[in-house]
């Protein structure tokens, strides 16, 4: 700009010591668009450098204007991001605390002042915890596509909160949910627990491969979850009629029948209708295959002694192996059942002395009650609770 200036400086000297130095001041006519202007060539060199002047002390000013004004934005924007920066901070910290509302809250204000898809899906979780599943879709939109992979989470919760308010729903939206095939441990358990209490035990035998496989429960746990959803099933048929439930005993294949936890599901199902004689040949079968031990009929209470040839297997068992608990216990349980209190006491009495299970000495006791021995019932009674 400096050196434009002298240029013109110069060239107007020029015009005006020229003229001057020949004697001659000279005139200058301009005619435009039907306008005409004249003046000497001093007076037009003066005009100029006005002209010149001005339009430059203008430039400069607006340029002034335009820096400032640069200068007070980048200020302005350092200032909202350190102002968002201690807002995510607190909000962390109120996450850390479990206030998720209040963190919610502090990440909402800190998306106006600086908007970036790491607050925005910290305020979608914390919209989450505190069961704002609407905010928490919504700032999960605003995170944008890298975070809407995990509107799973979303689904879960929402069905979580709904599994004891509305089952039916509940159920419903996890099927929906279970069609992307998940594999996170979370999904799957609460998979079981919502068809439990919705009692969808056809669906829960569908699923059970996939239970077993991501939902990371132990053996005893898939043990019993399997052993509920089978004798559900079979309630379910024996509620229709007892050809029913038969059939659907018969419906199931060779060796899902073999297994223990199928044969213990029906052989309950069977007690539960009061079918004693049926429900003893089913375990009868299991413990003459090697399908079934007899703990498990003894723990399940499934050993009745109207069954001839459950009560003879005890019998021959024992006297190829006389100390073996799990028949001892077996012939007590049979001998109470068939109201020969005589013979279950002597049996309990050859097993007990060692023994310091609960289950043992209640039925010692209840042995002793039945034979008229209300002391020796307490004795026992006492050493159970002990």
């Amino acid at each position: 700009m400096k050196w434009l200036i002298v240029v013109l400086a110069l060239m107007v000297a020029g015009a005006i010591l020229g003229p001057i130095s020949s004697g001659n001041a000279g005139y200058v006519l301009i005619q435009f668009a039907g306008w005409s202007f004249e003046t000497s060539v001093i007076a037009l060199a003066i005009i100029t450098v006005i002209a010149v002047v001005a339009v430059s002390l203008i430039v400069a000013t607006i340029n002034a204007l335009l820096r400032r004004t640069r200068k007070s934005g980048k200020w302005l924007a350092q200032r909202r991001e350190q102002r968002a920066k201690q807002l995510v901070k607190t909000a962390q910290l109120e996450l850390l605390q479990h206030n998720y509302m209040d963190a919610l809250q502090c990440f909402e204000k800190a998306y106006k002042k600086h908007s970036s898809a790491g607050i925005a899906a910290q305020a979608s979780y914390s919209a989450q915890q505190c069961n704002e599943y609407g905010k928490a879709e919504f700032w999960r939109d605003k995170a944008g596509a890298d975070y809407l992979k995990t509107n799973w989470i979303l689904k879960a919760k929402r069905i979580e909160s709904l599994k004891s308010s509305d089952t039916s729903e509940a159920a419903r939206e996890m099927q929906e949910l279970l069609q992307r095939d998940p594999k996170d441990p979370y999904i799957w358990q609460l998979a079981t627990e919502v068809y439990i209490k919705s009692e969808r035990w056809q669906q829960l035998t569908d699923i059970m491969p996939s239970i077993e496989r991501y939902a990371g429960f132990d053996d005893k746990r898939l043990a019993e979850l399997k052993h509920q959803v089978m004798y559900q099933r079979f309630l379910e048929e024996g509620r229709k009629s007892d050809d029913a439930l038969f059939q659907q005993w018969r419906s199931l294949s060779k060796s899902e029948r073999n297994t223990d936890w199928i044969r213990l599901s029906y052989a309950d199902a069977l007690r539960h209708f009061g079918k004693k004689e049926a429900c003893a040949k089913i375990i009868y079968k299991g413990l003459k295959r090697g399908d079934l031990s007899i703990e498990q009929a003894n723990s399940r209470g499934l050993l009745f002694a109207n069954y001839a040839k459950l009560v003879e297997h005890v019998q021959d068992t024992l006297k190829r192996n006389p100390d073996h608990k799990g028949y001892l216990r077996a012939l007590a349980l049979l001998a109470f059942d068939n109201k020969d209190y005589s013979l279950a006491q002597r049996a309990m009495s050859k097993l007990i002395d060692n023994s310091d299970s609960t289950e043992d000495w209640v039925l010692m006791g209840d042995i002793y009650n039945a034979l008229g021995d209300s002391q020796l019932a307490a004795n026992a009674y006492q050493k159970a609770l002990a």
